[in-house]
C-alpha cells in the first residue's frame, strides 16, 4: 500500500470552482485564459478570465430562468470556447454539467439517448449551428422533444442578471459519462472538491512553480475526463493559458500539433498513446522544417496503455528538433478518479520493466530480459496529493505481495461519489475494504498492475475484456450486439469482437493476401475518404485494431451475399460506436469459440485470428464471395468416414502428415489441449449432429474406438432391436472404460518405476510418515492442522469406544443416537454461524443423498465445472438438469441463470470453498448476490475450506466476511481438519429437520461411529482453544507458494490455500518426477489423466501446519533438482 503525503495552499483555500475563476479574475482580469484554432492554425476566439466569466454569468442567469439548482444539462457543443462557457455557466447556476460528445453526421443516437435518460437531464445546452446539425436526424425523438433547448450563443442576458446560488465542496460539478457500453452508461458523480483535489494533485505532478510561466495546449476532446479536467480546468487551476485545437484538425495533420507546441513556446501538453505514434507515422520529413520542441517540458502520456516502443520512437524521431525523453510523464487515471491517480516526476526519464509474459499470465512478476517472451512495461509513476494506491488479490480481496500482480484499487479525496443512480454498482466498486484488514473505502479500478518500490505503478491489463481503442473504452459485447443485428444471415450470440496490436508486415496479415496490405496506403493518399470513413491510422507501424468475427446461419450459405453483408457490419458499427472495423470474418456455423454456457471466449477467438485457424466463409469486403462446400454436412456416416473426418482433423490441427494418424493409438498421444479438445468435440458435433460432451475423449480408448461408437449411435437412432449383442455390453474385460484405464496401467509399467498408487503408510500421516520402512515428509494428507494424531484427539476417541463400543449399531432414527452426536452437531453449527446440523457417515455420501434427495427432475442444478465427483452423483441422482458453469467465472453464471432460471422450479448453484485441484477461492459474495437475485439455493462444499479458511478457521464465510445465512447449504467434511470421517450439512432447523427424517444416506444408514464422532468433536473443541493452529497453517502456506513462484514454477490460480500444485503439463513425466522426491524422502503424490487433463498434470502438495520452514524448503530445492533431472514441460494456466 503506497501513499503519498504532501501538503497544497490551492486545496482549502477554495471550496468551488466558482472560487477558482473568481480569483482568477480578481487577481488576472485580462490575461488570455484560451485560445482557440478553428482548423488547427488559425487563431479565431480568445477570452481573458474576465471576459470568460462575464459571459459565464449572462448563460448563467439564463439557466436560472429554466430550472433549478441540482437539475441535469446535457452539453451537446462543436469544439471550441462555446464548451467552456456552458460548462461554468451550469457551474455558477449550480446545474450539473453532462458533457457529451456530439452526434456526427449519419451516426445512431441510442448512446446519446441513454445519457439523457441516465441523467434525466432537462436541459441540452448548445449553438445554433449545432441545433441545425441535430435536427436534421433526432430532435423528433421523444427523448429530445422533452427537453429544453438552449442555444448559448443566442443568450440575452446580461452578466448583472445573474443571482448567486449556494454551491459547497460536495455539489455535484458533472456527470462524467464512461465512454463504453452504449447499452447502460455509468455516469461518474463528480463533486467541487473532487475536482479541485485532482487538480492540486496535477499541479504537484507537473511541479507548477508561480515563478515559471507554463502554457497548455491541448487538441483532446473536452467531453473526455482528461481533456475537461487535465487540459480545460488545469489550466485555470494554474493560471497559465490553454491554446485549444479540435480533435479533427490533430487527426489530419498531426504535424499541427508540434507546429502549435513550437510557435506558442508550450510547455505542457497531454496525449493517448495513440497520438504520439501517429506523429511518427504520418508526418513527413519536409514538414519539420523550423519545428522547435525545446520547450515542451511536459508530454503527458496516458488515457490508454502506455508503449515502451512509443516513447523511444517518438524521442528518436523528433529529439533532432528539441524533444528530450525526460519530457515524456506517463500517467494512470480514470473518470472513477476524477482523472489523475499517479504519474512519472517531472524531468524524470520513464523507467521500463522487462518481465516474464507467461509469468504475468500467472499474477507474477518476474524480470526477464533473455528470451523473446518477454514484456515491456512502462511505469506510470507515483500517486499524488494524499492518493493511495493499493494492488490487491481481486479473488481473496486481501493485500498481494510484493512481486504479484492484482488488481489496483484507490483511495483518496479524489475517488469521485459513485455512479448516478446506480447504488448496487456504486457500493460493489466504489466502497471495498480489504477482508482481511477491513481497511477501506477503496475504488475497484478494475485495472490489473503490480507495484515497484523504486518505479511505482505498472500497469499490466485489465480484469475485464473492455477494449481500449485511441484513449476510449468499448465494451466488447455492445459492439457483437451492434453486429448481430445488422444483417439476417448472421446469427445470434455468436459473434465476438476484440483486438490486436499488428502491422502489415505480420505475418498474420500476409495470410489473408496482398490485398490488405495495399488498402491502407491507398486510403491515406485520400483525405477525404479518410475524414468520411473516420480512418485516420496508418497501418505500417504497431497499433490496436478491432476485428469482429461472426457465425453465418447455415441457411445462408448456399447464396450468402458475402460482400453485402460485411458492408452492412462495417456501417452499422461506424454508426453505433464511431469505430473503423479492421476486418470482419465470417465463419461456418458453430465453430466460434464457446465456453459450455454459451459464453463467448474472446481469447480464444484472437488466438485462433492470429493464426489463421477459423474455418473462413469469407474474409473483408474486397474479398469474392466464398460459400462452402455443404457435402461435408450430408456424407453417409459410418466407421470409416469417421475415422477419416478424425484423421483429417487430427492432421491439419496438428500440422502432422495424415499417414501418422493410427486408429488405434490413444488420443493421449496427439497432446489435444483443452482448447484443441473443445473444439474437437465441437467440430465433430457440428459434421455430425451427434450431440457429444466435453469428457467424450476420457470415455474412448483411441479414433478406431470412437468412430464404432459414433457409427453405431447413429446409425441406430430409431432404436432398432440388437440382432447380436457385442461382448463389450456384458463381458467386463471388454468395457472400453477398463481397456482404456489398462492402457494407461501399462504406460506406468513401463517407467520400471513402482506404482505410485496405494502406498502402504506404516506410520501416523502427519508432516512426515513411513513407506516401506523409511521416514519421509509428508505432502500427500489432508491432515492441515495436524489434529489427526494428536494426543488429546486420540484419547477421546479411545474413551468413547470404552463407552459406546465401536459402532452405534443402527441408524441414528432408530436406536443409533448418541449423546456425542447432537454436542458434535452443535459444535459444527456455533463454528460456521447456522442454526442446525446434520452429520453423515460420509463426505462423499452427504453430497450425493442431500442433492440427491432435495432436487428433482423439474429443478436445475449449476455446479462449478471443477466441483467434485461427489457434487456431480448427486447431480445425477437427483434426475434434475445439471450445467457445469466455467470454473470461478460468475459472470457466465449470470448470464446463464439469465437464460433458464425461469423454466425452473428450484434452481441450486453448487461451488467449493477451497477446490482440491488448484487450491483456489470462489468469489462467493459474488455469488451470494447472484442467488439472491435470480431466487435460487446455494450451496457450499467446505470439504478442504473449513478449519483453514478465515482468522479463527471458520471458513470462507469468515474469510470474506458474509453472514453465514446468506447460504442455504454449507457442506463440509470431518476427514480433514478434523482428524475423523464423515460429513456434515449446515443450514437452517427447517432444513435440518427434514433432512434428518427423510434424507436416504442418513436414514437408511448406520450413525457415525462413537470413535469418529468423539474425535471430530475433540478436534472442533481443540480449534477454539488453540486459534495459532489456523494462523501457522496460512504462513506455512503461503510461504511455500512463494518460494514454488520464485523458482517460475506453475501453481496455477492457488492463493491462501494449502493446497498447492506444481503443474507439470505430462502425466508420465508427472508420474516420474513424484518417483524421484520419493526417493529424495518427500512423499508427494501425481495428479495425472483421466483426473485432470493431460496437459494439466500436476504434483499436488498438501501443507500442515506441523510442517516446518527447513521441511517446505528441502522439497523445494530436492523439486529443482528434479526438474533439471527429467525432461519436463510446464504449461501456462490458462487451459487447465
Amino acid at each position: 500500500m503506497v501513499d503519498f503525503q504532501t501538503k497544497s495552499h490551492l486545496f482549502g483555500q477554495k471550496k468551488t470552482l466558482i472560487d477558482l475563476l473568481h480569483q482568477r479574475v480578481k487577481n488576472q482580469p485580462h490575461q488570455e485564459a484560451y485560445i482557440f484554432l478553428q482548423d488547427g492554425e488559425i487563431e479565431t476566439q480568445r477570452l481573458s478570465y474576465q471576459e470568460l466569466e462575464n459571459r459565464v454569468k449572462a448563460m448563467a442567469a439564463h439557466l436560472q430562468c429554466l430550472c433549478s439548482p441540482g437539475d441535469r444539462a446535457l452539453l451537446l457543443y462543436p469544439p471550441g470556447l462555446d464548451f467552456i462557457a456552458g460548462f461554468f455557466a451550469c457551474v455558477y447556476a449550480g446545474i450539473i454539467a453532462v458533457p457529451a460528445y456530439p452526434p456526427k453526421r449519419n451516426q445512431k443516437l441510442s448512446r446519446l439517448q441513454a445519457i439523457i435518460r441516465d441523467a434525466e437531464a432537462t436541459l441540452l445546452l448548445t449553438t445554433a449551428d449545432m441545433f441545425q446539425l441535430i435536427e436534421q436526424y433526432g430532435t423528433n425523438e421523444p427523448t429530445f422533444k422533452n427537453l429544453h433547448w438552449v442555444l448559448t450563443d443566442k443568450i440575452v442576458t446580461s452578466a448583472d442578471d445573474f443571482t448567486p446560488v449556494a454551491v459547497e465542496s460536495n455539489t455535484l460539478a458533472l456527470l462524467q459519462y464512461t465512454s463504453g457500453s452504449t447499452g447502460i452508461p455509468k455516469g461518474v458523480m463528480v463533486s467541487h472538491r473532487n475536482l479541485l483535489h485532482n487538480c492540486t494533485a496535477i499541479l504537484q505532478f507537473l511541479e507548477k512553480s508561480p515563478d515559471v510561466p507554463d502554457v497548455g495546449f491541448s487538441w483532446l476532446p473536452p467531453y473526455h475526463d482528461m481533456g475537461l479536467i487535465g487540459c480545460i480546468l488545469q489550466p485555470l487551476s494554474g493560471g497559465f493559458p490553454l491554446i485549444i485545437m479540435p480533435p479533427m484538425a490533430f487527426l489530419q495533420k498531426p504535424i499541427r500539433w508540434l507546429k502549435a507546441i513550437s510557435k506558442y513556446k508550450v510547455t505542457v501538453s497531454a496525449g493517448p498513446n495513440f497520438a504520439y505514434d501517429l506523429c511518427v507515422q504520418n508526418i513527413r520529413p519536409k514538414e519539420l522544417e523550423n519545428l522547435d520542441l525545446s520547450s515542451w517540458e511536459l508530454a503527458l502520456n496516458g488515457a490508454e496503455p502506455i508503449r515502451a516502443e512509443t516513447l523511444e520512437s517518438f524521442t528518436r524521431q523528433f529529439s533532432p528538433y528539441g524533444f528530450r525523453l525526460s519530457s515524456f510523464q506517463p500517467c494512470y487515471g480514470m473518470a472513477e478518479t476524477t482523472l489523475l491517480v499517479t504519474g512519472v516526476k517531472k524531468a524524470e526519464v520513464p523507467k521500463i520493466k522487462v518481465c516474464d509474459a507467461k509469468a504475468l499470465e500467472q499474477n507474477q512478476v518476474i524480470s526477464d530480459n533473455t528470451t523473446k517472451n518477454d514484456r515491456k512495461l512502462v511505469s506510470c509513476g507515483h500517486p499524488w496529493f494524499n492518493q493511495t494506491v493499493t494492488i490487491v488479490n481481486p479473488v481473496s480481496l486481501t493485500e498481494c505481495k510484493p512481486g504479484q500482480v492484482g488488481e489496483i484499487w484507490v483511495a483518496g479525496e479524489s475517488v469521485a461519489q459513485g455512479y448516478w443512480n446506480r447504488p448496487k454498482e456504486t457500493e460493489k466498486t466504489f466502497h471495498a475494504y480489504l477482508a482481511d484488514t477491513g481497511e477501506g473505502p477503496f475504488l475497484r479500478t478494475g485495472d490489473l498492475g503490480f507495484w515497484d518500490d523504486e518505479a511505482g505503478l505498472f500497469v499490466t491489463g485489465r480484469l475485464k475484456d473492455l477494449l481500449v481503442i485511441r484513449g476510449r473504452n468499448y465494451y466488447p459485447q455492445d459492439i457483437e450486439q451492434t453486429v448481430e443485428t445488422s444483417h439476417p444471415a448472421l446469427a445470434d450470440h455468436s459473434s465476438a469482437a476484440f483486438c490486436v496490436e499488428m502491422g502489415a508486415g505480420d505475418v498474420y496479415l500476409e495470410k489473408f493476401g496482398s490485398e490488405e496490405t495495399s488498402a491502407p496506403r491507398q486510403l491515406l493518399s485520400d483525405p477525404e475518404r479518410q475524414e468520411r470513413t473516420g480512418s485516420t491510422f496508418r497501418y505500417d507501424g504497431l497499433s490496436l485494431r478491432l476485428i469482429v468475427v461472426c457465425e453465418v446461419k447455415r441457411t445462408f450459405l448456399r447464396n450468402l451475399n458475402a460482400q453485402e453483408v460485411v458492408k452492412t457490419i462495417r456501417q452499422s458499427v461506424l454508426q453505433e460506436h464511431d469505430l473503423q472495423v479492421y476486418r470482419v470474418l465470417l465463419i461456418k456455423p458453430g465453430t466460434l469459440p464457446k465456453t459450455s454456457s454459451g459464453k463467448i471466449q474472446r481469447l480464444a477467438c484472437r488466438e485462433n485470428f492470429l493464426s489463421g485457424n477459423f474455418s473462413i466463409v469469407n474474409s473483408e469486403s474486397t474479398d469474392i464471395p466464398q460459400p462452402i462446400h455443404l457435402k461435408e454436412y450430408v456424407q453417409e456416416y459410418n466407421i470409416e468416414s469417421i475415422q477419416n473426418w478424425i484423421s483429417q482433423w487430427l492432421a491439419a490441427k496438428l500440422n502432422i502428415p495424415r499417414e501418422s494418424i493410427h486408429q488405434r493409438e490413444s488420443f493421449e498421444t496427439y497432446g489435444l489441449d483443452s482448447l484443441q479438445v473443445a473444439k474437437f468435440i465441437q467440430d465433430l458435433e457440428v459434421w455430425s449432429g451427434y450431440l457429444l460432451n466435453i469428457y467424450t475423449l476420457q470415455n474412448f480408448a483411441d479414433i478406431a474406438t470412437l468412430a464404432a461408437y459414433l457409427a453405431k449411435e447413429l446409425s441406430n437412432q430409431n432404436q432398432q432391436p440388437l440382432t447380436q449383442i457385442p461382448t463389450e455390453y456384458y463381458q467386463f474385460e471388454s468395457f472400453p472404460e477398463y481397456t482404456q484405464f489398462q492402457q494407461r496401467l501399462t504406460q506406468i509399467q513401463t517407467l520400471e518405476i513402482p506404482n505410485p498408487y496405494f502406498q502402504m503408510q506404516e506410520s501416523l500421516t502427519r508432516d512426515c510418515t513411513q513407506i516401506q520402512g523409511r521416514r519421509l515428509i509428508n505432502f500427500s494428507t489432508y491432515n492441515y492442522l495436524g489434529l489427526s494424531g494428536d494426543a488429546i484427539v486420540s484419547a477421546a476417541a479411545k474413551e468413547a469406544i470404552d463407552r459406546y463400543g465401536t459402532s452405534v449399531g443402527a441408524s441414528r432414527l432408530a436406536s443409533g443416537e448418541r449423546l456425542l452426536h447432537q454436542e458434535l452437531e452443535r459444535e459444527i453449527a456455533d463454528l460456521i454461524g447456522t442454526e442446525d446440523c446434520i452429520v453423515y457417515v460420509s463426505g462423499h455420501a452427504t453430497n450425493v443423498t442431500t442433492i440427491g434427495h432435495l432436487f428433482h427432475s423439474q429443478d436445475l442444478i449449476f455446479y462449478d465445472a471443477l466441483s467434485h465427483n461427489s457434487i456431480l452423483q448427486g447431480c445425477t441422482l437427483s434426475g434434475a438438469k445439471a450445467i457445469p458453469f466455467p470454473h470461478n467465472d460468475w459472470q457466465a453464471l449470470d448470464e446463464m441463470l439469465q437464460d433458464q432460471r425461469q423454466y425452473y422450479r428450484r434452481v441450486l448453484i453448487v461451488i467449493e470453498g477451497i477446490y482440491s485441484m488448484d487450491g483456489d477461492i470462489p468469489d462467493l459474495p459474488r455469488f451470494i448476490e447472484l442467488k439472491q437475485r435470480h431466487k435460487a439455493l446455494l450451496m457450499v462444499d467446505e470439504a478442504h475450506s473449513i478449519g483453514v479458511l478465515g482468522e479463527h478457521g471458520r471458513g470462507i464465510a469468515e474469510f470474506f466476511g458474509v453472514q453465514p445465512t446468506d447460504v442455504d447449504l454449507w457442506m463440509g467434511t470431518l476427514s480433514k481438519a478434523f482428524a475423523s470421517c464423515g460429513g456434515y450439512i449446515a443450514g437452517s432447523v427447517a432444513l435440518v429437520s427434514y433432512l434428518k427424517y427423510t434424507a436416504p444416506g442418513f436414514v437408511y444408514s448406520v450413525g457415525l461411529s462413537p470413535a469418529n464422532t468423539a474425535a471430530a468433536l475433540a478436534a472442533l473443541r481443540l480449534l477454539k482453544t488453540e486459534p495459532t493452529k489456523v494462523k501457522t497453517l496460512q504462513q506455512r502456506s503461503q510461504y511455500f507458494l512463494n518460494l514454488a513462484q520464485t523458482q517460475g514454477w506453475n501453481t496455477g490460480t492457488s492463493q491462501n490455500s494449502p493446497i498447492i500444485p506444481i503443474v507439470v503439463g505430462n502425466s508420465l513425466t508427472c508420474i516420474q518426477l513424484s518417483h524421484f522426491l520419493f526417493q529424495a524422502g518427500i512423499n508427494v503424490q501425481p495428479m495425472i489423466y483421466p483426473a485432470v487433463a493431460n496437459h494439466a498434470a500436476r504434483l499436488r502438495f498438501f501443507i500442515s501446519c506441523l510442517h516446518t520452514e527447513e521441511q517446505i524448503n528441502m522439497a523445494i530445492a530436492a523439486l529443482a533438482i528434479a526438474f533439471t533431472q527429467i525432461p519436463h514441460t510446464i504449461e501456462s494456466t490458462e487451459d487447465i
